[in-house]
């Protein structure tokens, strides 16, 4: 059984529960140790259950309770080389921020984390060394994709997210509101440039690229408060799967202020994977 909990995603903090047959860890940390207990317990759970904390990138939204959670709970943290390079520098927090044993992930491989093998995909964005994550279960098979800040889509990134059991992308903007939007030009230009955020189109696209019959859900995550409306990013992404060949009701956008109810998948895709190369005689 995989199961993701968004815990809660946007400009003012991110964070989501992983949970796998053998272990749970929490992807980003951009919530004090206070608000995350509050979030977990509205999702049933205990911050003692989670193992290992996994950083997408430094940003404050993204890492800004990664030190203080790590003291609290003893949680083992993990971030590309450059992530954690920026934490020890104090690039997004002001100050030293990573523990002397924090993890790097393994590049061009994978990295084992309590039950799961995580493999990493760089991506552009204005932080050191973003990075979308791709979490396999290791007992099920079941597979997530999390692509939290991406300034655009890079071509490893389908490839990495080919046959996911359930996937979570940020649709950040609506193109329209970021335009006619309250934002300065030049904030509006870096959300919506290369190394800034999704917008609904954008996710939508990419969304419908990762269709396959195994698919059992999609999260929709890091929604602007001020330049998008959940309904605006689910429509979009709808629409675009239904043209995909995919119309499963399981399509939802989390939000800020609370946890979401969990998605859950048994690994129907990876055992798809496995029936068709079996088929093929691999």
């Amino acid at each position: 059984m995989l199961r993701v909990t968004v815990l809660g995603s946007g400009s003012r903090g991110n964070a989501i529960l992983i949970d796998g047959t053998d272990g749970a860890v929490l992807v980003d940390a951009g919530f004090g140790p206070r608000s995350l207990v509050r979030r977990l317990h509205a999702a049933g759970r205990r911050p003692e259950e989670i193992g290992a904390l996994l950083l997408t990138h430094e940003h404050t939204d993204h890492a800004s309770g990664a030190a203080a959670a790590r003291a609290r709970w003893g949680w083992r943290l993990y971030g590309s080389a450059g992530t954690l390079d920026a934490l020890g520098s104090g690039t997004a927090t002001g100050k030293d921020a990573r523990p002397r044993d924090a993890r790097a992930f393994v590049d061009d491989g994978v990295t084992t984390v309590d039950g799961f093998l995580v493999e990493t995909t760089k991506v552009p964005h204005d932080a050191r060394d973003c990075r979308a994550l791709v979490l396999t279960d290791v007992r099920s098979g079941a597979r997530v994709g999390i692509a939290m800040d991406v300034g655009r889509v890079p071509d490893a990134l389908p490839v990495a997210f080919e046959r996911l059991d359930l996937v979570v992308v940020e649709s950040n903007h609506d193109e329209q509101m970021l335009a006619r939007g309250p934002y300065p030009w030049s904030l509006k230009q870096r959300i919506s440039g290369g190394l800034g955020h999704l917008s609904n189109g954008a996710a939508a696209a990419f969304v419908s690229g990762c269709a396959h019959r195994g698919l059992r859900g999609v999260l929709l995550t890091h929604l602007s408060e001020t330049n998008n409306l959940p309904a605006l990013a689910v429509e979009r992404t709808r629409v675009a799967l239904r043209q995909a060949g995919w119309s499963r009701a399981a399509l939802s956008a989390a939000g800020q202020q609370v946890p979401m109810p969990p998605m859950t998948s048994t690994g129907e895709a990876s055992w798809l994977v496995r029936a068709s190369q079996l088929s093929l005689g691999f």
